[in-house]
């Protein structure tokens, strides 16, 4: 999904939280929500990033600063809020990278297979942003050293696909969340209630089981 808006006035930020607490209904009848929520804090936006942390749970929505320093874990989740009240959490940006671009290389459903629904926003625009990065390698001092490098292309979209996969390490290594454990208890189609227009709605019967336990991020 996508959401333009400025960002220095309220509308927007409320408009984000409107869209990150509803829960989607997929094909097969699963349910979705979004479990934890990653905002990128960088830039000139950072006392709005805190306050909508703050003010819709500093536990489910968490800002992250990006780092480029090889081999950092993929998310440094704090023990303690800093003095804003936030869990500012460190993003090994180059380790989240390298594993995005290993799984976009994969070609049969699996762990690790990447999955885009068919829709509007995965268009040409978003493959060129999610792709745009390129693994150099570079001097410093005579010292050679790997650096992601977008060239000037717009990047967002692997952006995103960062943030998404630092949410999943979150919920991995602080909350407990078992992957392998959690797809096994994903209701079958005809325990799953749908609701469409206010109408109760039957369930689908051809559930396709997910064979990898992985999330897509």
């Amino acid at each position: 999904m996508r959401l333009y808006g400025d960002l220095s006035r309220q509308g927007i930020w409320d408009a984000l939280g409107d869209m990150l607490k509803k829960s989607y209904t997929r094909q097969d009848g699963v349910i979705m929500s979004a479990a934890q929520v990653c905002i990128d804090s960088g830039g000139h936006f950072t006392d709005e990033v805190y306050a909508f942390c703050k003010k819709h749970g500093a536990d489910w929505a968490i800002p992250i600063k990006g780092s480029s320093l090889a081999g950092k874990p993929i998310a440094t989740f704090p023990k303690n809020k800093n003095k804003k009240g936030v869990y500012l959490t460190i993003i090994g940006t180059d380790t989240a990278k390298e594993l995005i671009y290993q799984r976009f290389r994969i070609l049969e459903p699996g762990a690790g297979y990447c999955h885009w629904p068919i829709k509007e926003c995965f268009d040409e625009d978003y493959f060129k942003q999610v792709t745009a990065e390129e693994k150099l390698k570079k001097f410093r001092n005579g010292v050679p050293f790997f650096t992601w490098d977008a060239k000037g292309r717009r990047n967002e979209a692997l952006d995103c696909r960062v943030y998404g996969l630092a949410a999943v390490r979150i919920l991995q290594q602080h909350r407990g969340i078992n992957l392998e454990l959690l797809s096994q208890q994903r209701p079958a189609a005809e325990e799953v209630l749908v609701y469409s227009e206010g109408q109760l709605q039957k369930p689908m019967q051809h559930r396709r089981k997910a064979k990898s336990a992985y999330l897509n991020n």
